[in-house]
């Protein structure tokens, strides 16, 4: 069983002021310049107060200094708020208070930290019909990913013949952060796809009869899967929060190694202070991997400065997607335009940190859920992968989406991969040996396909120890250029820039601040200097007829 670092750290209390000092170094890498203001409350937040009611009641997640105490909670409570719900992975809570009390309530001496509880949306853009789409490659290594649990905090999952196994071969099970109801089930079908790119076994489509099969990355991976998100694909952050907070408490009963995060809103205040992020953080360090959607932002303007969050958290490892044109070789592939693209704003962290295949992807069909009703021209005929006359025109059991949302998972699987070939491998080993290993194209910048792109069986072979492996910040210098960190200098290890982003020995990359600004993410149009999202949600939207784009299905030309 891996027992991660950082518990090992945390078990050695004379060495806890110390750490605690390392960490608060680390955490103010960047420049002045991007630190957040002194204000107790975020600025989403002060947005939100001045939209609302003086007696409207706001959600909050307030995060404290210590455990809050009972006159505390007594403070709250007198100013009308209530109490929602405790959390593990961050110091705080979530609740309710009327709009004209937060900023008084703020000033108490406990609060760190009152953040808006942020509205968040699965990542799933764009749908194709099933023209050329493709399952996914095996590996040669003969890995299944059998004995590692990828937890996937997501709309639910139904109970697919391609996910419910065989008791001692794979285990599929449901909690319910959001809803009452017990058990598999998925009312708007994100989820189950997203399970089935991780470790969907193909059973229903390996018959005698069958000429396309379509498994999962790790397809003997445990499922768990945490409902955080409502039947139409939205849902709080704090949900989110409180799905990672069992995925750390049940870590080792389950044998939790990862986590798929394919959702996320735009980024309002710093990841130093962002609750969702802090929560990734807190994972990371008891030893989870947090795999997240960069986001499908990446056709707002220049397509910069689109990274959501918690994809901004420096130590989660966070994935575009890349468009395979239909075909199986690689060399026509390409960065899906829908993919968002870094630096990300208010901290300027370089993501996405590599990209995987996003576009056309087929997997598990949420049988009658909302996308398998509003549009059920994404599913798969009888037809599409199977030669039988009698059932041609039949709906099958697979249906087929595109955007970071299908990226994720393809990660995600992967990692469990390499957790079972190395029990004893951490989150930034992982993540670092991907980066390290991915395909490299110098000709996209490292803000559109980060590290570039995931090679499995390179991954698997690759060797080299990260202990979180956090993704560099990019810095503004006084001539308008900018840089980045140095890996060498920020990861422990041999970890050079030519290594992780192909860089030829010697050569610093620099570019022009101002040729990454993007007038349809913040208020002035900069990233750099440009605070926090302009904006109240990401386009992640499904819409078959491509409405969204401003023009026709299929696509973007």
């Amino acid at each position: 069983m891996y027992r991660s670092r950082a518990s090992e750290r945390r078990g050695a209390r004379v060495l806890s002021g110390v750490l605690a000092a390392l960490a608060i170094l680390f955490f103010q890498v960047a420049p002045p310049a991007q630190a957040e203001p002194k204000n107790k409350v975020s600025r989403g937040l002060e947005q939100r107060i001045r939209d609302h009611a003086p007696d409207d009641q706001v959600r909050v997640i307030v995060q404290t200094h210590a455990a809050p105490s009972s006159p505390h909670f007594n403070r709250l409570h007198r100013r009308g708020g209530a109490v929602k719900r405790g959390h593990r992975a961050i110091r705080g809570y979530t609740a309710t208070i009327p709009a004209s009390q937060i900023a008084d309530f703020a000033a108490d001496p406990e609060i760190e930290r009152v953040s808006l509880d942020v509205p968040v949306q699965a990542h799933l853009d764009l749908a194709y019909p099933a023209v050329n789409a493709g399952s996914f490659y095996a590996t040669s290594s003969g890995l299944t990913g059998r004995g590692v649990a990828v937890a996937v905090i997501d709309t639910g999952v139904q109970g697919h013949p391609d996910l419910v196994r065989d008791k001692g071969v794979a285990r599929l099970l449901e909690v319910e952060i959001v809803g009452s109801e017990k058990g598999l089930a998925d009312y708007y079908g994100h989820g189950t796809h997203v399970a089935g790119i991780v470790a969907g076994n193909g059973a229903e489509s390996s018959d005698a009869r069958s000429f396309r099969t379509f498994r999962g990355m790790a397809p003997e991976a445990d499922i768990i899967s945490l409902r955080a998100l409502y039947p139409d694909g939205s849902g709080y952050t704090s949900d989110v929060i409180a799905a990672i907070d069992w995925a750390i408490a049940n870590r080792e009963k389950y044998n939790i190694r990862v986590i798929n995060l394919s959702l996320g809103h735009p980024v309002y205040e710093s990841y130093t202070t962002d609750p969702a992020c802090r929560a990734v953080r807190a994972a990371t360090e008891e030893g989870i991997l947090v795999v997240v959607a960069a986001g499908n932002d990446g056709a707002l303007g220049s397509g910069f400065g689109t990274i959501t969050s918690p994809g901004n958290e420096p130590t989660a490892l966070t994935v575009g997607a890349m468009d395979d044109s239909g075909t199986v070789a690689i060399g026509d592939d390409v960065l899906a335009w829908y993919s968002s693209r870094g630096p990300t704003l208010i901290d300027y962290v370089v993501k996405p940190d590599l990209v995987a295949p996003g576009t056309w992807i087929v997997s598990t069909r949420a049988s009658g859920s909302y996308l398998d009703t509003a549009h059920h021209d994404l599913v798969l005929q009888m037809r599409d992968y199977r030669d039988d006359p009698a059932k041609a025109a039949r709906d099958g059991a697979y249906s087929v989406l595109s955007g970071t949302s299908m990226a994720a998972p393809v990660v995600a699987g992967a990692a469990a991969l390499m957790f079972q070939k190395e029990p004893d491998l951490g989150p930034g080993d992982v993540k670092a040996r991907m980066m390290a290993s991915a395909r490299k194209d110098d000709t996209y910048l490292i803000f559109e396909r980060g590290a570039d792109y995931l090679d499995v069986d390179a991954a698997l072979q690759a060797t080299g120890r990260s202990d979180e492996a956090p993704s560099p910040h990019a810095v503004l210098h006084d001539d308008g250029t900018v840089s980045i960190e140095d890996t060498a200098d920020l990861w422990d290890g041999d970890w050079s820039q030519g290594l992780i982003w192909g860089f030829l020995p010697g050569y610093t990359p620099v570019w022009s601040a101002y040729a990454l600004d993007n007038n349809e993410v913040t208020a002035s149009g900069a990233v750099w200097k440009g605070g926090g999202s302009n904006r109240t949600k990401s386009t992640s939207t499904v819409d078959i007829l491509g409405a969204i784009w401003k023009g026709g299905g299929g696509r973007k030309k």
